[in-house]
């Protein structure tokens, strides 16, 4: 009973223990409430952030866990200001700026500690004077290579929380024109600059940094050769000069010599394994010429080094793209999408591979997440129309193709493809429309001209067609249709020269139309070229029965028996039990002379037509050349009885009649005389 009670006893003072303790940190919890009510009363304008705000305090003290960043307080060019991680704070040459405070779990700031990249001040910059112009100097003297915006976001201010990093706020240093003028004697003209920098040069040959200033500006003026000669004596006097080597390579980028950049590139990764630049360069230079393996391989290792770097991540999620490693791609881009504020070219990727996926539906979502974000982007407008047009949404299609032209009107690649959805419901006067402002815009477009060619080739608005073809045939003078095209409209104009000429080209260029040497044997006879449109009738493969006929009547009448009956027996292959086939061998038979052939055929022809009056006039004129009259009598009578307006059975009637009394009155005489 004693132990009994003395577990139970241990018991219950193991049960307090836990609500000692939970009582003490609801005790903690609202002390650091109030103490943030009091001193802190701004931040809470809402009820998330205020929950946010007391679980993270919460965590930090009771918990020991990493304080939370929130925000700056600052002091800019006399205004108090916060700069968060979410907003760039922007500097120019004339700001001036103070840090007086970091906004965090850690209440007291006793363990925050703040660096601004780019200036050196000391070990911490919390409270102390910093000028705008000194970090605008510092950019342009490192030469490094600023973009026509002016703007370098290589800068950050680096919040450390007992020495370990916990936040960042980035900065958007814009250099001015100003700047470059104060360091080129204060002149805006360019070469005026270039001569102060010469000069400045000569005075002293071992200055680095004007020598990366001047190189600095010829890039800007696209004089890389002059850029690179000056980037490569700064690299003589400093062989590790990191900025100018990799500010050399992107000279040779855009030049497009790839391979001096990669050379150039991986001499700065033995002087630095960790320059991201020089990753970056070496995976652009390989994209260029199209070694996607490679590219990767390098834009991964400068992902790893900076996992933050949304640019790069995205020139990966490219590349895999280009290497056909979709599901890769589609990884990237949804990284990014969910991790960057400004995600909306991954987002629009991500609408492209579905589009080329034919994943319509997924296609479409993406889609509408950018315009949601931008709604007027033109390009997620377009590419959404065509995710409908995928999925047979022909109305959705069309409204979004007109919301693309109303925010670009003279977009031609948009105005194209809403020609092209009203040309595919038959609408042709609005699709002509589109067509026709295409070309205002781009006279030159091959597309549109080939799209109202086809058109007017179609409405029979022949006249407009050649108008039409012959510019498009300027532009692509080895392009077989079009030629095809113009021979077929020149011919409805009765154009027949210019139509076999066009006919003649659209064949050397190598065109594969199934009709081109029917229509240009058809032109060449309405020249009056039969050999030459014979010989196209020839090249007709595999040969119809109207052709076979054709060259069947044309080498009868050339005497050449053997290839016309060819011809012929062709023709019976194609029918065989057509009665107009073998009739066609009779006649050719006939004309040969070979009547014991024609008259089989003739047979077999009225086996497969017994009221065909044409096979028995064609086998009565067998009969009768081979003295058989009373055969050919008869057979010329059933011509007649089945068509009395049969000329040939009504004229050799009379004349068999003729010919049998003939007959039977030479066999009288020769009789007589025996």
């Amino acid at each position: 009973m004693i132990n009994r009670r003395l577990n139970n006893e241990g018991q219950h003072r193991e049960t307090l223990f836990p609500i000692n303790k939970v009582l003490i940190a609801v005790v903690c919890v609202i002390l650091i409430l109030i103490i943030i009510f009091i001193f802190y009363p701004k931040p809470f304008r809402s009820f998330a952030f205020y929950a946010s705000r007391v679980k993270n305090t919460f965590s930090y003290y009771v918990l020991n866990s990493k304080p939370h960043f929130y925000y700056l307080e600052m002091e800019k060019n006399g205004k108090d200001i916060r700069a968060g991680e979410n907003e760039a704070l922007d500097v120019t040459y004339r700001d001036e700026f103070v840090i007086k405070s970091v906004i965090s779990d850690d209440l007291t700031g006793k363990y925050m500690n703040v660096k601004v990249e780019g200036l050196n001040k000391g070990n911490n910059d919390l409270g102390v004077l910093l000028k705008g112009v000194e970090l605008v100097d510092k950019i342009i003297k490192s030469g490094a290579m600023i973009n026509d915006s002016g703007i370098v976001s290589d800068y950050k201010i680096l919040i450390n929380y007992r020495n370990e990093r916990i936040a960042s706020v980035p900065l958007k240093v814009v250099i001015t024109p100003q700047d470059w003028f104060r360091f080129a004697k204060d002149s805006s003209n360019v070469k005026e600059q270039i001569e102060y920098l010469k000069k400045a040069i000569e005075l002293n040959k071992n200055d680095v940094s004007v020598r990366k200033i001047l190189a600095g500006v010829y890039s800007r003026q696209g004089r890389l050769d002059d850029a690179i000669s000056q980037y490569k004596e700064v690299i003589e006097l400093k062989p590790d000069d990191t900025i100018a080597l990799n500010e050399l390579a992107k000279c040779y980028i855009k030049k497009k010599e790839y391979d001096e950049s990669i050379k150039i590139s991986r001499q700065i990764i033995k002087i630095n394994p960790k320059e991201v630049q020089a990753y970056v360069s070496v995976g652009l230079s390989f994209a260029e010429k199209g070694i996607w393996d490679q590219a990767i391989q390098n834009y991964r290792e400068a992902v790893r080094l900076e996992p933050d770097n949304y640019p790069v991540r995205l020139k990966l999620a490219d590349a895999y793209k280009n290497k056909n490693m979709m599901n890769s791609a589609i990884e990237e881009y949804k990284y990014i999408a969910d991790h960057s504020k400004e995600a909306d070219l991954a987002l629009l990727s991500l609408g492209d591979i579905y589009l080329k996926l034919k994943k319509y539906e997924s296609a479409i979502k993406y889609y509408k997440e950018v315009i949601k974000k931008q709604p007027r982007s033109v390009a997620a407008y377009a590419n959404l129309a065509s995710a409908y047009a995928g999925t047979g949404k022909w109305p959705e299609e069309l409204d979004n193709l007109k919301k693309a032209v109303s925010l670009s009107p003279n977009e031609p690649t948009v105005r194209f493809n809403l020609g092209a959805a009203y040309d595919r419901k038959g609408m042709n006067s609005e699709a002509i429309k589109e067509y026709e402002h295409v070309l205002k815009v781009n006279p030159e477009d091959g597309d549109a001209l080939e799209r109202l060619g086809d058109l007017s080739l179609k409405n029979k608005k022949f006249v407009q067609a050649v108008k039409y073809y012959e510019k498009l045939a300027a532009k692509s003078s080895k392009n077989g249709a079009i030629f095809a095209n113009l021979g077929f409209a020149y011919g409805e104009m009765k154009k027949y020269a210019a139509s076999a000429e066009n006919y003649e080209k659209a064949i050397k260029c190598g065109a594969k139309n199934s009709n081109l040497h029917s229509n240009l044997a058809y032109t060449y006879d309405k020249l009056g070229k039969e050999k030459k449109a014979i010989a196209e009738y020839e090249k007709i493969s595999p040969p119809t029965k109207e052709v076979l006929s054709i060259l069947g009547q044309f080498y009868l009448k050339e005497k050449n028996c053997a290839v016309a009956i060819k011809q012929y027996k062709k023709i019976a292959q194609i029918e065989p039990k057509k009665a107009e086939s073998y009739e066609s061998l009779g006649y050719a038979y006939t004309k040969c002379n070979d009547l014991d052939a024609a008259i089989k055929h003739y047979r077999i022809a009225l086996k497969y037509d017994r009221e065909d009056d044409e096979a028995y006039a064609g086998l009565g004129e067998a009969y009768e050349k081979k003295g058989l009259y009373q055969e050919a009598l008869k057979a010329y009578n059933s011509a007649y009885a089945l068509n009395p307006e049969s000329a040939k059975a009504a004229q050799k009637i009379p004349k068999m009649k003729i010919k049998l009394l003939q007959a039977k009155a030479q066999k009288k005489i020769r009789s007589d005389e025996e």
